[in-house]
């Protein structure tokens, strides 16, 4: 899958685009005034993998928040998601923010964000030009969809180009699937920016993973995208994490923790795998963090039929057979047949011990 290459930007302690990874971004719900709370939510978004956090900033509390919170918030890039009220940017860059977020049908005072881009590019601070269909220009309102927001995200483009602002992202937005593939093609072609991709109103629960999954699946799979955000209606943004991370896995582009491969059972199946698979998520979770440093995939597979074939391939397997009997592979070779009771206990034993293994190495 070959990645379309971007300009690189700097973005806090990371780079954006050119050979980098796809970096996974969540939004806070916490108003950052709340900077306790605030801090809380990123430190649980950044042990699941979050690594650039966006929060909605759009009073004076919400700025002096901020600065508590970029004291102490690791490394973890941070960005200001400011509408309306520009003067808030200017405040929020120098509250130390490593990015400002702004929309072009919210940032409608030219001469107001010509001086905020003179001041973030003197600062060394990213803009990211972010436009979504339910806020387009009132000027553009009249035209089609996808030419609106590409034509949104153009202006403002050549705006940050003619006062020699480079250190720009992009994205462009939209609710539907098709829309959002189409514009962010179209962005891809035009400019040499870094895309930040996100299907935006996805919805909550089964039917906004699933539909996020498909538009940045086919994205992702064309090498389009940079940084990704899996909008969910969620009382935390923890979940957008994980199903970020489930997509750049799914699609090979990124790999980290612990992959497991488990068959979806049949009749045939021997044993309870869907138990087996329950079981053995809750045993290595507390290691998951770790694990990170050392990608395996694991095989959990509940008969003959191509259980010792995907277990012999993963790096360390399980498949149920007959008799109440289970075999155990480790990288492509079997090491024990042993009881079904007993398996899962010696497969997490194998994972624990490879990752523990893993950690020394890195160290």
């Amino acid at each position: 899958m070959k990645r379309r290459r971007t300009q690189e930007v700097p973005l806090g302690s990371l780079t954006v685009g050119g050979d980098s990874p796809v970096w996974v971004e969540a939004m806070g719900r916490k108003h950052p005034g709340e900077w306790v709370s605030c801090l809380r939510e990123i430190e649980e978004a950044f042990s699941q993998g979050c690594e650039i956090f966006r929060v909605a900033v759009f009073d004076d509390c919400g700025v002096s928040g901020l600065r508590e919170i970029k004291k102490r918030s690791r490394d973890l890039p941070l960005v200001a998601d400011i509408h309306f009220t520009l003067q808030l940017a200017f405040q929020a860059i120098e509250a130390g923010v490593d990015a400002i977020r702004i929309n072009p049908g919210t940032a409608r005072d030219v001469g107001l964000l010509e001086s905020l881009i003179d001041f973030a590019r003197d600062r060394g601070v990213t803009l990211r030009i972010g436009a979504n269909t339910g806020s387009l220009p009132p000027s553009l309102r009249g035209k089609k969809r996808s030419e609106a927001l590409v034509e949104s995200v153009g202006l403002c483009v050549e705006l940050a180009e003619k006062k020699n602002m480079r250190r720009l992202i992009l994205s462009a937005k939209s609710p539907d699937i098709e829309e959002t593939i189409e514009v962010y093609r179209r962005l891809s072609r035009i400019f040499p920016y870094p895309l930040h991709i996100g299907l935006t109103e996805a919805g909550g629960g089964l039917e906004g993973i699933v539909k996020s999954s498909v538009a940045l699946g086919v994205l992702l799979a064309e090498g389009i995208g940079d940084t990704l955000r899996v909008s969910l209606t969620s009382q935390s943004p923890v979940l957008e994490v994980k199903v970020g991370w489930e997509i750049l896995e799914a699609l090979n582009i990124r790999s980290r923790g612990v992959t497991v491969i488990s068959c979806p059972t049949c009749a045939r199946v021997r044993g309870n795998v869907v138990s087996c698979v329950q079981r053995f998520r809750r045993a290595i979770a507390p290691l998951e963090k770790v694990a990170r440093k050392t990608p395996l995939k694991v095989a959990i597979m509940g008969c003959e039929v191509n259980g010792p074939g995907e277990a012999r391939e993963a790096d360390f397997g399980l498949a149920l057979s007959s008799g109440g009997k289970a075999v155990l592979f480790a990288r492509g070779m079997v090491t024990a047949v042993v009881p079904q009771e007993e398996a899962l206990e010696k497969l997490v034993d194998l994972v624990r011990e490879a990752i523990q293994k893993g950690e020394e190495r890195s160290r």
